[in-house]
């Protein structure tokens, strides 16, 4: 069963740093969604990165995938644990338009811990994937300074995100 689209002001919108995404096309709330991710060439960290070869950096895209799947979860609390088998495949630059799709593959019905398996495609083609990405419900870190002390401490409890190749 297809949720019904959001509102234009509920998708969330792309921005330096920031997951988002241009439409989405689907969400199957606790099963699937899919978005789309148009990589404009006016985002200013194209000038560093790089300023001959601009590529989208690998660590957005992540984020894009990881937004989908917690959007697709239906819990904002949700955030990453772990990514394990993430490749990337092809560069993304300026102009591409990114298909992100994400299925959950746990059969755990609990959302407060589950697998999903992202891709992103440009032209049909796979450019990123992440076999199973592992999203656990959580406290988000401070961004008044505690950060590294939050993560501290989530380390020690085993809650600190971790990515395996």
């Amino acid at each position: 069963m297809t949720a019904s689209h959001p509102a234009p002001g509920d998708i969330p919108a792309a921005g330096i740093g920031t997951p988002g995404f241009d439409r989405i096309l689907e969400v199957s709330p606790g099963v699937r969604a899919e978005a789309l991710l148009n990589v404009t060439g006016t985002l200013p960290f194209f000038d560093s990165h790089f300023p001959r070869r601009p590529i989208l950096p690998g660590v957005l895209l992540t984020e894009s995938m990881i937004a989908l799947a917690v959007l697709a979860a239906g819990d904002p609390l949700l955030r990453l644990r772990a990514a394990e088998g993430m490749r990337f495949r092809r560069f993304v630059t300026p102009g591409d338009q990114v298909h992100i799709t994400v299925e959950k593959v746990s059969a755990d019905s609990d959302p407060a811990e589950s697998v999903w398996r992202a891709t992103a495609k440009v032209d049909g083609k796979v450019v990123a994937a992440i076999k199973n990405l592992r999203l656990v419900r959580g406290p988000i870190a401070a961004a008044d300074g505690d950060s590294a002390a939050a993560i501290v401490r989530e380390a020690a409890n085993g809650l600190a995100p971790e990515v395996k190749s």
